[in-house]
Parts: structure tokens; C-alpha cells; sequence
């Protein structure tokens, strides 16, 4: 469930750095589990800010943006 909590976070918020998506999951084991398995379904990608301090960002892949839709239409169909 928290894969998804992210999908759509990234999809309202667009990219967005580790501790704006801990505000979203509250846990981080779960976060970390969870941006690995998007990561490794290639529904999101991670990029790492050359600045001081360095910053991660994450954001949705074309892949990514694709399941969010799937996953929007699906709820509107169960809530109907």
C-alpha cells in the first residue's frame, strides 16, 4: 500500500525529495522498501543533486505515470 501512497504523491506533487515522502509514509523501513521495489519496476527513477547538501529527488518514469493512471481509473471504477 505504501508503493502506491508514493505513485500518487509523485503524481499530485511531481518529483520530490526522501523527507517529503516520509511525511507521506511516517515510516522509514517502509519508505525504503517501498522506493526500492518503484525503483526496481522502473516506475520511478532517482536522481541525486549535485548541490551542498546533496539532495535525492524522486520522480515518476513513463512507466510510472501510465500505472498511476491505471490505478486512478481502477478506483473510480470501485467507487462507483
Amino acid at each position: 500500500m505504501g508503493d502506491v501512497r508514493v505513485l500518487f504523491h509523485l503524481k499530485s506533487k511531481g518529483p520530490s525529495r526522501y523527507h517529503e515522502l516520509l511525511r507521506v509514509l511516517k515510516s522509514r523501513s517502509t519508505l525504503a522498501d517501498s522506493l526500492k521495489d518503484l525503483q526496481r519496476m522502473d516506475l520511478i527513477e532517482r536522481k541525486i543533486k549535485d548541490t551542498r547538501p546533496i539532495q535525492t529527488e524522486y520522480s515518476l518514469t513513463e512507466r510510472g505515470v501510465k500505472v498511476v493512471h491505471l490505478l486512478s481509473q481502477l478506483s473510480e471504477i470501485v467507487e462507483e
